[in-house]
Order: structure tokens, then C-alpha cells, then sequence
């Protein structure tokens, strides 16, 4: 069975390196559900609507709209305004649905954390870069706690209710690598991040579903493949993932599970220059220890890399205390 060691040790191990996380959906799991965001949204299953998202082979709210706006096209230019309309209406009730799944999973301020802001920002503050899998807005709160971690927005502008756009020029430390909730494309295909304009972000980024039709550039779909194909069509998400690729730092992996449906990021990890992985693993017990050596030397194996790995326990990082 593979040995684990405390964050400590790992940390004393690297002290004087620099060191990058990896965070998956273990970071957020105490706040915020990342059951699939379709079964929050109310679409009750067996409607049309609910059946075009298996239909589309997706939980993309954003491409089911686009799919139904485009047979709305269609149902005019045949005349048919009756079942336009009826489509159209059913275009409304996805982003509707979407708003209502984001306010049912998710913190609606920052506040409501308490006090553990803390513990967490001193987890981040080991890291000189910060890679995030995640959507939701918890690293984005505790990156506010001591602002160390710059995002690459900082050449950008306030406007109104978002401030951008990203820039591959300005300082960057953390990168979602699979987008946000609070990240929006403009019309010009810039990357812009929703900002408190006064009822807090969460109410910027509902407002923005539903009362402009935009959704936020986030990755939603199931397979590591259809992750890529949304990954490449989005320029933010491209260099996200190529910085990723091109990490020399020894790499800290932080409540993740080394899924397949992940595979693209640990083909980026191991074909990096990174001297070495420290994964945390949850409460570490044999058969998850042998299970998570396969699936690592498995990804070692296919990217032809000698980047060693070692387990630590994730607990022990104290992320989330008071």
C-alpha cells in the first residue's frame, strides 16, 4: 500500500520550492453541491425541455438555449409563430431554471462562511499559483481574504457590474481552468468577471441569466472530451489550461479525485515540467490509496513521464477550520 504523509511533512519536503495547487471539487464540497446543476434547476424529467439536454448529450444550459433559439429561426421562417413562441417560452424557462439552480446550491455572500476564511487563506498562501477545476465562487471569496493570488484582471476596467476584461499581459496567479460562474464572454469575446455592485455577486450573475439571456463560461459537461471541445472554443480556458501544461513548480493536488472524466488534466500535469505531485487524499484508507496509484500511474504511463508522485492526507491540511 502506497505511504501518506501530513500536509506538514509535504510542506517541509518542498520549503524553499515554489509550489502550485490543483483544486478540485473537494475544496467547495462543505458549501456548495456539485451534484450536476441540472438537478437543482426544477426541469422536471420527461418534458421536451429536459429531454433535449440528453438529447444534446449535455448539461450545458447555454447550448440547449442556443439549440431551442435556433428552432425558434426555423418554426418562424415555416410560419408555424404558434410552436415559435411555445419554444421561446421554453428558451426562458432554461435560464430560468439555471438561475434558480445556481440560488439553490450556492452561498449567496461571502459572509456566509464565518469565520473559516482564515484556515483557508493560509492553505493558499503556501502556493505561488493556484489551478482551479472548480465553478463556484468559494476561491474567489477567499482570494478576497488576503488578495495574493491576482487573477489577471488587473489591467482591466470597472464597468457598471463587471470589471475586464482578462489579460494575458497583466499579473495572473490562479486560473480556472474550467471557468466560473462569475466569468462572462463579451460581445467582442473578452473574458469579463461579475463584481458586488451592492446585493452581492451571486445576484450580478443570476441578474445577468436572467434578465440579458447571458450565461457564464463554465464547464459543465460530463466527459474529459467534451470538456476539451468547450475548453477550445473559449480563449481564456485555452490558456488556462496551456499555463497548466507548461507548470514547472511541484505540484499539490487538493480534493480531487483523479476521475477520468478529468483525464485532460492530468495529461496536462504529467506532461508538465513539474518536479513532483503531492496528492491529497480524504480520509486515505487502502483500497482508495490502490485505487488512486492506478489511476495515477495509468496517466504517468500514457503521458511516456518519470513525474513521481506522493500521497498526503488532505485533512491534515486544516483548509476549512475556525
Amino acid at each position: 500500500m502506497p505511504d501518506v504523509i501530513d500536509f506538514d511533512d509535504a510542506m517541509k519536503r518542498t520549503e524553499g520550492e515554489d509550489r502550485a495547487l490543483l483544486l478540485g471539487n473537494g475544496f467547495s464540497a462543505q458549501y456548495f453541491s456539485y451534484r450536476n446543476l441540472l438537478d437543482k434547476s426544477g426541469l422536471a424529467a420527461g418534458t421536451p425541455v429536459r429531454d433535449l439536454f440528453d438529447a444534446l448529450a449535455t448539461v450545458d444550459f447555454e447550448a440547449v438555449v442556443r439549440a431551442l433559439e435556433g428552432a425558434v429561426l426555423v418554426e418562424r421562417a415555416y410560419e408555424n409563430a404558434a410552436h415559435a413562441a411555445e419554444i421561446e417560452g421554453d428558451a426562458r424557462k432554461v435560464r430560468e431554471a439555471l438561475v434558480e439552480a445556481v440560488n439553490a446550491t450556492h452561498p449567496k455572500h461571502r459572509e456566509d462562511l464565518g469565520s473559516k476564511y482564515t484556515s483557508s487563506a493560509d492553505f493558499l498562501s503556501c502556493f505561488s499559483t493556484v489551478f482551479s477545476l472548480n465553478y463556484d465562487l468559494l476561491l474567489y471569496w477567499v482570494n478576497l481574504e488576503k488578495r495574493l493570488l491576482r487573477d489577471g484582471f488587473g489591467l482591466g476596467k470597472t464597468a457598471g457590474s463587471f470589471h475586464g476584461p482578462f489579460s494575458e499581459d497583466a499579473y495572473c496567479h490562479l486560473y480556472n481552468l474550467h471557468g466560473g460562474l462569475h466569468l462572462f464572454e463579451s460581445g467582442a469575446g473578452e473574458i469579463m468577471k461579475a463584481v458586488d455592485t451592492g446585493s452581492g455577486v451571486i445576484a450580478t450573475i443570476t441578474d445577468e441569466i436572467a434578465k440579458r439571456g447571458r450565461f457564464p463560461v463554465y464547464v459543465a459537461e460530463g466527459t474529459s472530451t467534451q470538456k476539451m471541445r468547450r475548453i477550445n472554443s473559449v480563449a481564456y480556458l485555452r490558456h488556462c489550461l496551456d499555463i497548466l501544461r507548461g507548470n514547472s513548480a511541484v505540484t499539490f493536488i487538493y480534493g480531487h479525485s483523479a476521475d477520468e472524466n478529468d483525464a485532460h488534466i492530468y495529461r496536462a500535469i504529467f506532461g508538465s515540467e513539474t518536479k513532483h505531485i503531492y496528492f491529497g487524499v480524504y480520509k486515505p484508507d487502502g483500497d482508495k490509496l490502490r485505487a488512486l496509484d492506478g489511476l495515477l500511474a495509468k496517466y504517468q504511463k500514457t503521458a511516456g513521464s518519470t513525474i513521481g508522485y506522493t500521497f498526503f492526507d488532505s485533512g491534515s491540511a486544516k483548509v476549512w477550520e475556525t
